[in-house]
């Protein structure tokens, strides 16, 4: 039982990998207490044997009382006889002691079995790479100038272009771009510190209340054009910029007609200064008239239509680059966990020149400071100027965007879009930045390891301890009687004294039950005859 011990001691809360024997720790552990309960019930069966001739020297007893004993020294089922048939008296004591270590023996191998379990726990795992896409500098590889000097400024393009127009309306659609890392395996879980990145960030709201509508008369035609605005909205020198027209008729009830509009939206670029940290501002309106998007139409008395516009609702967001800071972020092998997420706005600091002529990054970028932290960030100049144009991005003609806008939650769409962006300035490939970098993190794996649950020793090791002072009191009790223990001669030696053949006969054919039966009506006591033998001698009970 020390070893055992001593054993668990070494072996709890360490991997199950560093378990170096070839056999398994439950095993040993198994033999250890076997081993354990052996010894422990060798002497115990001892002990009661020897106890039994103790009980009889002291004092007259039945005869049936040596079976009792016997079958005691046997296993648990004759100890719990002996408990239901002798009375709990001071000198039965330690006898009805071994008896009962002899039955809670039973439970050591099911308290063995539940000493050792093998839960997981998360740890570090080293020597892999793990890292995550940041940026502090935005080259794109979809927006490159034209290495022509003579055109310079100009956008050249490039088959990484559609990469990137097809990942923002993947975006807009609720599919967003994750951006680069790498969790290896076998690690199942990932973290980074906090850290911070160039992105993108948009501000999204409601401007239905706000919007100002112009509306023209009707005409004969039944034809009537609203032009909404939303007050404040930072948008290009261009006049038709920032407005939205919205037509209505009442000949397209045939459907020979003009068709009457339900959904517009647009993307405007900001060139103005000095909000430079401005890429562009969306505008939509959505017709609801009745929940049905139609508009109300009605014939007049000459014959025309009367066109009421329906109920519009106008949204509008802003983009603008940022600074995003990420904490708590995680991933396992397929999945990154963006965690919580803070952004700073950024303000114009400055245009750098390159000084290469033709650099395949153009000849200038563009440096942004943060409002809070005062750390820079640079973006090329062609995404600065041609990331915000419209004709550059999906058109409602090309792809039917507007059909998916309409029936769409455009704050999630332009979420979404502004983490598109995020993560693909956050990587290279696939990606849209030649500059992104990486931060490195931590990876843990999840590791079975040996956990020792000690309540489960108290058993065996109760019955060990009780067992073992038990052992000491019967070498005491009993050292100066012969030691006898279970030997079948002695019985044979130190025969019956007192009784007349005749009285040891028994009718019919012998059994254990009647010579049991015989034996209960038997009173003896060991003790020296007048020869000096020791004899069973027969006596009466006090």
């Amino acid at each position: 039982m020390s070893l055992i011990a001593l054993l668990l001691s070494k072996v709890d809360g360490t991997p199950l990998e560093a378990w170096g024997l070839p056999i398994v720790p439950q095993s040993l552990i198994a033999i250890l207490t076997t081993a354990g309960k052996t010894a422990l019930l060798v002497p115990a069966a001892s002990c009661i044997s020897q106890l039994k001739w103790r009980h009889f020297a002291k004092r007259p007893r039945k005869l049936i009382d040596i079976q009792l004993f016997d079958d005691a020294s046997r296993g648990p089922w004759g100890s719990t006889l002996l408990f239901c048939h002798l009375a709990f008296r001071a000198r039965l004591l330690v006898a009805l002691g071994f008896a009962l270590v002899t039955v809670l023996a039973l439970g050591i191998d099911p308290s063995a079995q539940q000493i050792l379990t093998f839960p997981v726990r998360e740890s570090p795992l080293g020597n892999v790479s793990v890292v995550l896409g940041t940026a502090d500098m935005y080259y794109s590889k979809g927006f490159l100038e034209n290495t022509d000097a003579s055109q310079e400024g100009t956008w050249r393009p490039n088959s990484d272009l559609l990469a990137i127009q097809s990942s923002i309306v993947n975006g807009a659609t609720g599919s967003v771009f994750q951006p680069y890392f790498n969790c290896p395996g076998p690690a199942s879980r990932c973290t980074w510190d906090i850290f911070t990145t160039l992105g993108v960030c948009a501000e999204f709201k409601n401007a239905s209340k706000e919007a100002v509508a112009h509306c023209t008369p009707e005409n004969n035609a039944g034809t009537m054009n609203c032009t909404y605005t939303v007050p404040g909205m930072d948008v290009a020198d261009d006049d038709e910029k920032g407005t939205m027209v919205m037509q209505w008729n009442g000949e397209g009830t045939g459907g020979a007609g003009p068709s009457t509009m339900l959904f517009q939206s647009q993307f405007s670029s900001s060139d103005r200064y000095p909000r430079l940290s401005h890429i562009g501002s969306f505008l939509a309106v959505k017709a609801a008239a009745g929940g049905h998007g139609y508009p109300l139409i009605e014939r007049n008395a000459t014959g025309g239509y009367k066109v009421s516009p329906p109920y519009t609702e106008v949204y509008y967001a802003t983009f603008d680059w940022c600074a995003k800071r990420f904490q708590n972020v995680t991933a396992s092998q397929k999945r990154l966990n963006p965690g919580s997420m803070t952004s700073e706005g950024l303000t114009w600091a400055d245009v750098v020149s390159i000084g290469d002529e033709g650099n395949l990054m153009g000849n200038n970028y563009y440096t942004y400071t943060s409002n809070v932290t005062g750390s820079a960030f640079n973006v090329s100049e062609m995404p600065i100027s041609f990331l915000p144009r419209p004709d550059i991005l999906p058109t409602e003609e090309l792809l039917a965007v507007g059909f998916a806008l309409m029936n769409s939650n455009l704050s999630h769409v332009v979420l979404n879009i502004a983490d598109t962006l995020t993560n693909q300035i956050r990587s290279n490939n696939p990606g849209d930045n030649y500059n992104a970098t990486v931060t490195t993190g931590s990876a843990f794996f999840d590791e079975p390891y040996i956990e020792v649950r000690w309540v489960y020793l108290t058993l065996p090791f109760s019955v060990t301890l009780f067992s073992a002072a038990l052992l000491a009191i019967t070498i005491i009790i009993t050292d100066k009687q012969p030691l006898l223990k279970h030997s079948s001669m002695a019985l044979l030696i130190h025969r019956l004294q007192g009784w007349e053949d005749e009285e040891l006969d028994v009718d019919g054919p012998q059994t254990q039950e009647k010579l049991d039966h015989l034996a209960g009506t038997m009173v003896a006591r060991l003790e020296d005859n007048e020869n000096g033998r020791m004899r069973l001698v027969r006596k009466s009970l006090d």
